[in-house]
């Protein structure tokens, strides 16, 4: 996820507004780098549409489920109206996909456990805590706490939006794995992958979320249709570019080990639902870029080949990872190609090219918008033409608490009716029906769930010839 223009200038967010870490921690590293478907006419098997090869999708209600949406991280914490304002946006753009926050991590309430980022709560909201008697985290159930996501799929339901939800973050904003490290005392930020006492906190975490129930539907959160699916961390590495970083103690096996374990563990408690990694789809193979040299112990095919990983998750951000001319179409071609390799979907799950907007965050673009339009032009037509099924970009903000626009704290924000929202709209319209999608899949080949359609969103296999 994208982070601030620069190290020595960073804007920080009035209030309670997070300071965005993760964007902290991307130019720390980016610092160290540079140094649905067509109706069947017969039961005969369909070409593929030209240039497309056959791949897996996700599919809804039994149809294939192409998709454009967005990611969004305040949801958790704002008023209801605005929840309500974003996602309606959502819908109004034809978004059908939103990426979500579960995680909102704090130290203990009396500070005897410090917080790792500022006051440890957003507008008064936290999730999780250090229970300073008990020597344990704690979970907050109440208005100001998971309640708050209750309504965010209460929300996403009522606009018929599907979630993707978030169980914890790499990085520092919303407290996250360092958050578990200070609670246990732990001094290095693998340990979290590797510390049997943080694998069983996050087991605990993922478990008391996984099978929550709703105190405003009485739905249990492992039965809610509106639910995508479960991401096991936002952009986990070995390393988050702060004070507990390692060179030592970890390699290219252990965020993958890590990753099998907790997929598997969440796969236990919930049949229902995809898994993904939420991986950033850094590349062990070789090469001149950082990217593709398994940065910070990332193996994106690894972890996307796991069993109870049920797609791929990739993010691309230009500008911050310093990236060659021209690389960008490479990194789209190489992941669906990856994807395509081990029969599972993928999904473009955050992009971003930054602009700058008037002093205020809030006003109109007053640089970066000719490069932001020819790059989501050609992600998206790149994606489409080489049979990729989904996108989300970061992020889709709406109407703040204030009645005011969301301000665009990090430069890749949008709303629905700017340049950036009235082209992402029409991309939404063309996903939807997207050749990925309307490659029909011959009827010897249908699963079963295609033959029972299904309120949750399954995968869907290529058939293995036309």
């Amino acid at each position: 996820m994208p982070i601030c223009e620069s190290a020595s200038k960073v804007v920080e967010p009035s209030g309670s507004e997070p300071a965005l870490g993760w964007r902290l921690g991307w130019l720390g590293v980016a610092a160290l780098m540079l140094g649905c478907m067509k109706s069947p006419a017969s039961a005969a098997a369909a070409s593929p549409q030209p240039g497309v090869e056959p791949s897996a999708t996700f599919e809804l209600a039994g149809k294939p489920f192409c998709f454009a949406g967005a990611n969004n991280y305040y949801p958790i914490y704002k008023s209801r109206a605005a929840v309500s304002d974003v996602f309606a946006a959502a819908r109004a753009l034809g978004f059908r996909v939103m990426r979500v926050w579960a995680m909102l991590d704090r130290g203990s309430l009396d500070g005897s456990v410090p917080n790792v980022d500022g006051a440890g709560h957003k507008q008064g909201v936290y999730f999780q805590y250090w229970d300073a008697a008990r020597q344990r985290p704690a979970y907050n159930d109440g208005p100001d706490g998971l309640q708050r996501l209750d309504h965010v799929l209460q929300a996403a339901a009522e606009h018929d939006i599907k979630l993707i939800i978030v169980l914890t973050n790499n990085w520092r904003e919303f407290g996250g794995m360092d958050q578990y490290l200070v609670w246990y005392g732990k001094q290095q930020h693998h340990e979290f992958f590797t510390a049997p006492e943080l694998r069983q906190a996050y087991r605990d975490w993922a478990y008391h979320v996984v099978t929550r129930q709703s105190a405003l539907t009485g739905l249990s959160y492992r039965e809610d249709p509106t639910i995508f699916g479960w991401e096991l961390a936002n952009e986990p590495r070995c390393k988050n570019a702060s004070a507990f970083d390692s060179d030592s103690g970890w390699d290219h096996d252990t965020l993958t080990r890590w990753a099998h374990e907790m997929s598997s563990y969440v796969k236990s408690l919930d049949p229902n639902h995809l898994v993904s990694v939420g991986d950033e789809g850094f590349l062990n193979q070789g090469g001149e870029h950082w990217t593709y040299r398994g940065q910070d112990g990332v193996d994106h095919r690894a972890l996307t080949a796991l069993p109870n990983v049920d797609f791929g998750t990739f993010h691309l951000y230009p500008e911050h990872w310093g990236m060659p001319p021209s690389s960008d179409e490479r990194w789209i071609s190489d992941h669906l190609r990856i994807a395509r390799e081990l029969g599972k979907p993928t999904l473009l799950e955050e992009y971003g090219s930054p602009v700058v907007r008037a002093p205020d965050n809030r006003g109109a673009l007053s640089s970066g918008w000719p490069l932001r339009q020819s790059r989501y032009r050609r992600w998206n037509e790149l994606l489409l033409e080489q049979g990729g099924g989904a996108a989300l970009a970061w992020m889709l903000a709406g109407v703040d608490d204030d009645g005011q626009r969301y301000p665009d704290f990090d430069g890749f924000s949008f709303q629905r009716d700017d340049e950036t929202g009235r082209l992402l709209g029409g991309y939404a319209a063309r996903f939807a029906s997207a050749p990925a999608c309307q490659i029909q899949t011959e009827q010897a080949e249908q699963t079963a769930a295609q033959r029972q359609p299904s309120a949750f969103v399954r995968v869907r296999r290529p058939p293995r010839s036309y």
